[in-house]
């Protein structure tokens, strides 16, 4: 729908200039300067319009016109990489006329339009004129819009405008992927992919490079229960019924954007007891059998009133791929603190 509309904003272009310079052919034809011996014509050129700039691998076109009283017959023909396509246009590939450094270039063309003058006889006029081809922008779009999540499942679509009924390559790494869709999932602080204009006849043509930033996922949250109720640092934990299930949260954003990079997992937690008003120690560290913790026997020797105090380890996000990825949070977050009733 785009491309329609594109050729659609071409096309109304055309029809201006061509009122434009209707006008400007129309006098000069009536000041033709005809020979009576020769009917040779005199004083006037061709109109050659086509756009001043296009895009890397988007082919350049022209409209040649001439208006000649009776002429009839009349042909282009192109020099060099300009190509006549029927009676009234010109066009040149672009696909080979930048080099890899390149962003820009002003490129020349020139050509013929031959017609048949009043009479018989043919004439020749030269046509020539230039236009700039430009590295094409690389647009990127992806969940996460603005960057790419790291050890994530980023799925990447890529546009070329004014090539968008073009077949695409992609180049990750010493992989190539045919067409739009690329999925990526860099390690680093950033990474990039190669974009090539598809063409079996000419060889690819290199279009340029895009470059993503790469972040963290959102931290997640750490929420802790106790018989189906959520506690909150120095809240009660009963000494008879002292079962913790910790649970790992996902931003919500992230989770729904990326369902299968959301999904989390504690190892062990460390437990201090502090009875009284004596220095906590260390009970001991303990595997989390699905985030569950039971200090029943721990804590058997506590009393009410007496402080305990379970520091997570091992926290890991499980990503697409089934890889652990350490999530870095502070010390603080990793600690709850509650009074044994």
């Amino acid at each position: 729908m785009a491309n329609s509309g594109m050729q659609g904003i071409k096309e109304l272009r055309y029809y201006v200039m061509l009122a434009l310079y209707f006008p400007i052919l129309l006098y000069a034809f009536s000041t033709f300067d005809l020979d009576e011996t020769s009917y040779a014509v005199s004083g006037i050129e061709p109109v050659v319009m086509g756009e001043q700039t296009v895009v890397l691998g988007q082919p350049f076109r022209a409209k040649a016109f001439l208006a000649v009283s009776g002429g009839q017959g009349q042909t282009l023909t192109g020099e060099g990489g300009l190509e006549a396509m029927g009676d009234s246009v010109f066009q040149m590939a672009t696909g080979g006329v930048l080099q890899p450094a390149e962003s820009e270039k002003s490129v020349s063309y020139a050509g013929s339009f031959k017609f048949q003058q009043v009479g018989g006889g043919e004439v020749e006029l030269p046509v020539s004129g230039t236009f700039k081809v430009r590295r094409p922008d690389i647009v990127a779009t992806s969940e996460s819009l603005q960057a790419l999540y790291r050890s994530s499942k980023n799925e990447v679509r890529i546009e070329v405008p004014g090539l968008e009924d073009r077949p695409l390559k992609i180049q990750v790494g010493r992989s190539t992927i045919e067409g739009r869709s690329v999925t990526l999932s860099p390690n680093g602080n950033d990474t990039s992919v190669r974009v090539f204009l598809a063409d079996e006849t000419a060889g690819d043509v290199y279009l340029g490079e895009k470059k993503f930033t790469v972040i963290d996922p959102p931290r997640p949250e750490l929420e802790v229960q106790n018989a189906g109720r959520k506690l909150n640092n120095g809240d009660n934990l009963p000494r008879a019924r002292a079962l913790l299930e910790f649970s790992v949260v996902p931003d919500q954003e992230f989770r729904r954007r990326y369902p299968s990079d959301a999904r989390y997992r504690i190892a062990k937690a460390t437990v201090y007891l502090r009875k009284g008003l004596t220095a906590s120690k260390k009970v001991g560290t303990y595997d989390l059998d699905g985030g569950r913790l039971v200090l029943t026997r721990a804590l058997r020797e506590a009393k009410p009133g007496d402080r305990v105090m379970v520091e997570l380890e091992g926290i890991v996000r499980i990503n697409h791929a089934g890889r652990a990825i350490p999530v870095q949070l502070s010390g603080s977050s990793r600690t709850f603190g509650f009074v044994i009733s």
